[in-house]
């Protein structure tokens, strides 16, 4: 990690970002962002990042009445998508999020999503550069900024159309093994 003034936001970022896809429904991104703990997705079109998808739009569809579940993520996503780049300073990033009232920067290069940076990993360097630069054993454990596994390669139901670790016919259907 590097000090306070040259830190980027490649040192803090994390790189495994949860997407939905443009062509998916709300229901979509909800389920991921539970599944996940996570407080948004990043929609893309043609792997492409194009807009978000946080609690607060959520929160806002639902105050109006809206019924959520089926409507396409294009109609309830943050958009244009506020970004920065790998190389951005972390004190920029803190202004930037600031200025345009956003708590999470997907991170892009060349159009393509490498990475985001939230609120909790900007806290989490914080409390990492008050310590620094010998932080205390439970500091280091809260401050170590925790990657989200295995969210490519997910592959739907045949019968239900569901992502298979989310289906109820697999889930129901009994294997000698259980």
């Amino acid at each position: 990690m590097k000090g306070a003034d040259y830190a980027v936001l490649s040192d803090i970022m994390t790189t495994k970002v949860v997407t939905v896809d443009i062509t998916e429904q709300v229901e979509e991104a909800l389920r991921l962002m539970i599944k996940f703990d996570i407080g948004s997705v990043v929609v893309t079109d043609k792997r492409k990042p194009v807009g978000i998808v946080t609690e607060r739009d959520v929160t806002r569809a639902a105050l109006r009445g809206d019924s959520l579940v089926k409507l396409p993520v294009r109609s309830l996503m943050s958009r244009p998508l506020q970004t920065a780049t790998q190389n951005m300073e972390i004190q920029r990033a803190f202004e930037t999020m600031l200025k345009l009232g956003v708590r999470r920067l997907p991170i892009v290069e060349d159009d393509k999503l490498v990475g985001i940076v939230t609120e909790k990993d900007l806290m989490r360097w914080v409390l990492r550069m008050f310590y620094e630069p010998s932080p205390p054993d439970e500091i280091r454990a809260l401050v170590e900024n925790h990657q989200i596994q295995a969210l490519a390669g997910r592959q739907r139901c045949p019968s239900c159309g569901r992502y298979l670790d989310e289906c109820v016919c697999v889930r129901t259907s009994v294997t000698p093994e259980e």
